[in-house]
């Protein structure tokens, strides 16, 4: 092999080498900017998490005052209740007539009136409401119808 065809192989060797450097650097420089990419969303990712763990943060904390909010009604609820109660029994105790008239046994039709199914949802109230029984038919005219009767 002369002289000339062994530099240019080297010369090949070079330019083949230098080719595969280039595309080696070339890959190098497409993945870190690839792992740019994923840290740049991974960050955005957590910048998300963090957010939605203040609002969550922020809904529980309101979430726990509403619940006091209520326990404190509750208990003022409860106490005006017993306070009413006692009321009750107080007049009950000092008074025959009161005595008598709250022993006094409701009407059916009132008692069948305040009778409800346990109702869960606004869907089950309209639906109770819907096909509820109506009151029975009077089997006598009331005090007016009579009246209005009589005078015709």
């Amino acid at each position: 092999m002369s002289r000339l065809t062994a530099l240019a192989l080297i010369a090949l060797c070079f330019l083949a080498a230098l080719l595969i450097a280039i595309n080696l650097h070339q890959n190098q420089k497409h993945k870190a900017e690839l792992l740019q990419l994923e840290l740049n969303a991974s960050e955005q990712d957590k910048a998300q998490q963090a957010a939605l763990l203040e609002q969550l943060y922020k809904a529980s904390s309101d979430n726990d005052a509403a619940q006091a909010d209520l326990r404190s009604s509750i208990e003022s609820v409860n106490t005006a209740l017993l306070k009413n109660k006692r009321a009750m029994e107080q007049l009950k105790n000092e008074s025959k007539e009161v005595r008598d008239w709250a022993d006094t046994r409701l009407p059916a039709d009132v008692i069948r009136l305040r009778q409800r199914p346990e109702i869960a949802s606004g869907a089950a109230y309209r639906d109770w409401l819907s096909h509820r029984d109506s009151l029975p038919p009077a089997s006598e005219p009331s005090q007016d119808q009579r009246r209005t009767e009589s005078v015709d």
